[in-house]
């Protein structure tokens, strides 16, 4: 059984990681390759709820909103996702507040109805 904890251990070390983005308590973090970026809750004891999935291409917030921009690894197509801070918390899922996917237009429409953040971080 130690010797289990000891390879779970190095293996946990392993894995690579790093904050690209952050306006506290929202992360963009990669894990094990900077492609892999997702929108994340962070708990701040250094854990991390997930609110949106890789592969995050850009982010923005402002005091109200967070949007986030998502392009699947392979996919041509981009989906668009916003959440609201005031409804957001430590004990809610990702879907429980995040709003989307939204076609291009339909975001557009959102973000000029809402008052939506424009991307201020653009990911290659």
């Amino acid at each position: 059984m130690k010797y289990l904890a000891l390879i779970a251990a190095l293996a946990l070390s392993a894995c690579d990681s790093g904050t690209e983005w952050s306006d506290p308590p929202y992360e963009v973090v990669w894990i094990d390759v900077e492609s892999n970026r997702s929108l994340f809750f962070s708990l701040g004891d250094g854990g991390l709820l997930g609110r949106v999935d890789p592969e995050i291409i850009a982010v923005g917030s402002n005091d109200k909103y967070v949007v986030a921009k998502q392009q699947s690894p392979g996919a041509t197509t981009t989906l668009y996702y916003y959440i609201a801070k005031s409804n957001d918390g430590a004990k809610l899922n990702g879907h429980e507040i995040t709003e989307g996917p939204f076609t291009v237009e339909e975001f557009e429409a959102l973000s000029q109805k809402l008052g939506l953040p424009a991307f201020s971080r653009q990911f290659p």
